[in-house]
């Protein structure tokens, strides 16, 4: 057996690639299973808090949202029962109105004569409930002339 014959030549040289393709087989292997390099981990663990925060960002939105769904349910709830008792106000001044034999009805002059009147007799001394017996307004109309007369004063 002659080592320096061709044939034995090449079988030496085609076993030497042989495991040198197996060599790179097994780096590049070993490469695919963490191919992640130090950069792109930094990203993907920003990535997730990025997530994370806005989780709990929407969280908190929903929160938020849920309470501010509750206030305006009981500021509806609020108004309700304030509406309810304006109608029983009105409808008990109605009744009071129809079934008020010692109300006299009210002068046909202006409004402002009207309101003037209401002002003048309240600085003579005359007490709300005469006030309104006289003029034909209720007590608090009454209180509203005043309190118009007062800022108006106030303004000038």
């Amino acid at each position: 057996m002659n080592w320096v014959n061709p044939a034995f030549l090449q079988i030496g040289i085609d076993l030497a690639l042989l495991v040198a393709i197996l060599f790179l087989l097994w780096r590049v292997n070993s490469g695919l299973k963490n191919p992640l390099i130090k950069s792109q981990k930094d990203m993907i663990r920003e990535l997730k808090s990025v997530v994370h925060e806005s989780q709990e960002a929407g969280d908190a939105f929903l929160k938020a949202m849920e309470q501010s769904r509750l206030a305006i349910k009981e500021m509806a709830l609020e108004l309700e029962i304030k509406e309810k008792r304006v109608k029983a106000l009105l409808d008990k001044s109605k009744t009071g109105a129809s079934a008020g034999p010692s109300r006299t009805p009210a002068p046909a002059g202006a409004p402002a004569d009207r309101y003037a009147e209401v002002d003048a007799m309240i600085r003579q001394g005359a007490s709300r409930e005469q006030t309104a017996r006289e003029t034909g307004f209720t007590e608090a109309e009454i209180g509203l002339i005043l309190d118009l007369y007062r800022v108006r004063q106030e303004t000038d």
